[in-house]
């Protein structure tokens, strides 16, 4: 019951966010002060998704744009102003993985070996390499709940789904996470 009358009522967050944009549409002054709110949150969300610093900095710069630019047709649909910016990491993140993709497919863009034979697997690159082998959409769902913390309810805003869907796409993502990883240690034995 306590969860439906928090649901219900805006937290306060949610009320300073709500200020916050109002004074950013009038003032792009005042959009740093939402920056500044959440700026931490999405890039350990999008370093967590791409592993390399100087790529995480570059993604977040990159949704803080988009975010700027989007401002004036932002919409409160009674979800955190956070998960707008989590769904447009999510697509920067995204967008860079496509982008990574299409190089590789053309060989005057490639870039040498992307296999170093010297380099020792690890639980968490075993783990990064199964992630990163996992369709976009089993990414998404398990890093808005394992890197950036999310509840799934939070989840279910962030996705536009209900809680039930998102427990759903958890499970299942967790489920292939795990053959993967399963089945990249049974390669390497």
């Amino acid at each position: 019951m306590d969860d439906e009358a928090s649901e219900a009522a805006p937290s306060a967050d949610h009320r300073e966010d709500a200020l916050l944009l109002e004074a950013a549409r009038r003032d792009r002054q005042a959009f740093g002060l939402l920056y500044d709110r959440y700026v931490d949150q999405i890039y350990h969300y999008v370093h967590r998704r791409v592993g390399e610093t100087a790529v995480a900095e570059d993604l977040t710069a990159e949704v803080w744009e988009r975010a700027l630019g989007a401002i004036e047709r932002y919409e409160d649909r009674g979800a955190p102003f956070s998960a707008w910016l989590y769904r447009i990491a999510g697509n920067v993140v995204a967008n860079h993985y496509r982008q990574q993709r299409l190089r590789r497919l053309l060989p005057l863009i490639s870039q040498g070996n992307a296999h170093d034979p010297r380099a020792e697997v690890d639980d968490r690159s075993v783990v990064r390499q199964a992630l990163r082998a996992l369709s976009a959409s089993d990414q998404e769902v398990l890093s808005l709940h394992y890197y950036a913390g999310l509840t799934p309810a939070e989840m279910a805003r962030v996705l536009e789904c209900a809680p039930s869907v998102v427990h759903k796409r958890l499970q299942r993502a967790r489920e292939r996470l795990r053959a993967r990883i399963e089945g990249d240690s049974r390669v390497g034995r």
